[in-house]
């Protein structure tokens, strides 16, 4: 008898040793599982208003009301920060837990990022002075190539420029500067998305009758931006955000978000 309630008391020992093994491997499993749906997500874009700029302190746009949204409904925490663009990318390029927008989405980047989806549509077109009589509306955009372009560093459209072989591509810190040297007259072109000129316009006390356009760029960007995350951040974060941007798509959201825009 006292040989059995001792091996009965080992065995109970025995199980409370692996019941609370189990329990702290449970718990770490569910530690871990927890630490990847509360990672905080850094969000990163340009000043490219109407999309994304900041004014009195607080980071607006028709962008950004849409990555909120998004946000919101995958509840994830976060921050929305502007840098130049430069920096944007390589920060989504290179650290974990990135979001990053309004970009767009060309074949060499198709591969750098996760793509979550579309945020907002866009038409891009190449503005001159209205007063440049010398410069006319252009079928072929290779006629613009003897002009001075002014792009935004390392923004799209600097590499679709470079891709077609412009040999005038003038490089700023930002498109704000852009026109205004093309009213100063340090360079004779200007791409860019036309509710983003006409914000640009206004600040700098002009109206959208000042420049004509002179070319649509078809094609570029598939005619939207997009929202996108780092290659490095985990795959089921980024199918909480891709959802989360379905649902509110789906629910009237994104509609009633655009339509102030237009």
């Amino acid at each position: 008898m006292y040989l059995s309630l001792n091996a009965f008391t080992r065995g109970c020992d025995v199980t409370k040793k692996i019941n609370h093994l189990f329990g702290a491997l449970l718990g770490s499993v569910c530690m871990f599982a927890g630490s990847t749906w509360a990672q905080h997500i850094s969000v990163v874009t340009e000043q490219y208003p109407p999309y994304n700029y900041e004014e009195n302190g607080k980071i607006k746009g028709v962008g950004t009301e849409v990555v909120e949204a998004v946000l919101k409904e995958a509840g994830v925490t976060y921050d929305i920060k502007i840098y130049p663009w430069a920096r944007s990318l390589s920060m989504a390029e290179t650290e974990e837990n990135v979001l990053i927008y309004s970009i767009s989405r060309t074949e060499k980047r198709e591969n750098i990022y996760r793509w979550i989806g579309v945020i907002s549509p866009i038409r891009f077109y190449i503005y001159a002075l209205n007063s440049r009589s010398d410069i006319q509306t252009m079928k072929d955009i290779d006629q613009a190539k003897p002009y001075r372009v002014g792009v935004a560093h390392k923004d799209a459209l600097e590499q679709y420029f470079l891709d077609k072989k412009f040999p005038n591509i003038a490089s700023s810190y930002d498109n704000e500067i852009n026109i205004k040297r093309l009213f100063l007259g340090d360079i004779d072109l200007w791409p860019m998305s036309e509710y983003t000129a006409n914000y640009f316009l206004g600040k700098i006390s002009h109206k959208p009758s000042d420049l004509k356009k002179i070319h649509e760029i078809k094609g570029f960007a598939n005619g939207d931006q997009y929202m996108a995350m780092s290659l490095s951040t985990d795959i089921r974060v980024v199918k909480k955000i891709q959802d989360a941007l379905k649902k509110i798509k789906h629910d009237g959201t994104y509609k009633k978000i655009l339509s102030k825009y237009e």
